[in-house]
């Protein structure tokens, strides 16, 4: 018998195999266990980036990667008093497009992506709760052809400088600040006019690690330890899925891969 605590600090879980290495299931809501989690998934964002970004420099072709965050439509739409499960059934339903023939998954979302020139990425599901309301949103990772793109959203980061007092020199930061779309972008989807878009620069390209940090970002942990203690019994019952009328269970889904990430890969099916 081993405990867990021994390979995962703050894992309470105890294992009859010296050999488990297998993560607590997500209805547990293990701090730990999230944690570790959160970290594979960087790990895979970051490896699948630099694998286009290095093919892309082989070709000969300028890449583009880009981080879009998206929200539900505002406080007059009803799904914004939904539940946790009802939200991120909403932002992952499959609807039909204006224009377009056929069912389109993620809101017809991943469809617009391929039309902008998007050739594949991940989307990364967040849920948050402060006012007694959920507030579900997307983080999509983008990557594509400086040629092919053509997303009609403008970047919502600034630059900015700060003085270095050990080189004495100024370095730049990036700020990230939330901006309105044209309300026939993603309103047309479902979604809100509220978003932004951190475009990376030539240097993070460079090294896909200097772009780390937003990735970690959009692929954080479940922060379980900060989460009211009257929610948790809800999100430990929508992690744990539901039973299909097959007697299967489903669980959600909150990373999936679009284009050429889930068409090329097996490694990039998130989930």
């Amino acid at each position: 018998m081993i405990e867990m605590a021994e390979l995962r600090p703050g894992c309470k879980r105890i294992s009859y195999d010296i050999l488990d290495r297998n993560l607590c299931a997500r209805w547990r809501l293990c701090p730990a266990c999230e944690e570790r989690r959160a970290k594979k998934m960087q790990a895979k964002v970051a490896k699948r980036l630099q694998y286009d970004i290095d093919w892309a420099e082989d070709v000969g072709w300028e890449p583009k990667v880009a981080i879009l965050t998206t929200t539900l439509p505002g406080k007059e739409s009803e799904i914004r008093a939904g539940s946790l499960a009802d939200q991120v059934a909403y932002l992952t339903e499959r609807v039909t497009l204006p224009g377009h023939t056929g069912w389109h998954s993620m809101r017809g979302l991943n469809t617009m992506m391929k039309e902008w020139g998007v050739s594949g990425g991940s989307h990364h599901i967040e849920f948050t709760n402060k006012s007694g309301t959920w507030n579900c949103h997307l983080h999509s990772v983008m990557f594509g052809f400086e040629d092919d793109w053509s997303v009609p959203l403008a970047s919502s980061t600034k630059m900015s400088e700060w003085n270095d007092d050990l080189t004495m020199k100024l370095q730049p930061e990036k700020l990230e600040v939330a901006t309105k779309s044209n309300k026939r972008v993603l309103s047309p989807l479902g979604l809100g006019r509220i978003y932004t878009l951190d475009v990376a620069t030539q240097d993070e390209l460079s090294a896909i690690v200097r772009y780390s940090a937003k990735v970690q970002y959009v692929t954080k942990a479940l922060d379980v330890k900060k989460m009211n203690p009257e929610l948790k019994s809800e999100v430990s019952n929508f992690l744990n899925g539901k039973w299909t009328k097959t007697l299967r269970r489903t669980t959600p889904r909150l990373a999936r891969s679009f284009g050429a990430w889930a068409k090329y890969g097996t490694e990039m099916l998130l989930d």
